[in-house]
Order: C-alpha cells, then structure tokens, then sequence
C-alpha cells in the first residue's frame, strides 16, 4: 500500500493534479526519470503501470495521455530507450505531443 501510495503521490505531482492540461515534453520525461526510480528502487512494471491507471490520473489525462505514458513507462522501465532518447523524441515532435515553443529571446 505504501509503494502505491507513493507512486500515485509521484505521477500526480509530476503530471500536476490541478485542471486538466495536455501533457508536456517536460512531464513526458519526469515521468520516466521517476520510472527508472521506481525500478530502481524495487518496483515491478506491473504495478508502476497499474498506477498508470489509477482513477486519479484519469481524471486529469484523457486516453491518448493515458496510453502515451504507458509506453513511457515500458520504454523507460526495459531501458528500451533512455530519458534522453524520449526527451529528443518528444522536441522532434515524435511523440505526438506539441512541439515545444521556442524560449523566447
């Protein structure tokens, strides 16, 4: 119960559990930074994707969030791809997610 706890804890602050927004580049990669913790620290990919489905990332993601981060938890757990691969695909727009602005000058 605590690891669950702690994983919905993590996933809520990282994806921000205020008003829904579509998700950034920026969560995109907190969230598999703080899936190689997870593993790292004991978790099975079971229950860090169990936690993928929890009731309260589902009130603030719709299915295409949902899904996105399921195979950014696969990819980032497996070591499939690196937060730094994932970080280059979601700039490039790979991910289906908004390309990033520019930082203004």
């Amino acid at each position: 119960m605590f690891l669950r706890r702690t994983i919905i804890t993590g996933w809520l602050c990282v994806i921000g559990a205020s008003a829904h927004a579509a998700l950034e580049c920026e969560q995109v990669v907190a969230v598999a930074e703080a899936t190689i913790k997870l593993r790292d620290g004991g978790a099975s990919l079971n229950a860090v994707l169990r936690e993928v489905e929890s009731n309260e990332l589902r009130q603030n993601l719709d299915a295409k969030e949902i899904n996105l981060l399921r195979q950014i938890v696969r990819v980032s757990f497996t070591s499939e791809s690196s937060v730094y691969e994932i970080a280059e695909a979601c700039k490039s727009g790979e991910l289906g997610l908004p390309k990033p602005k520019p930082a203004a000058r």
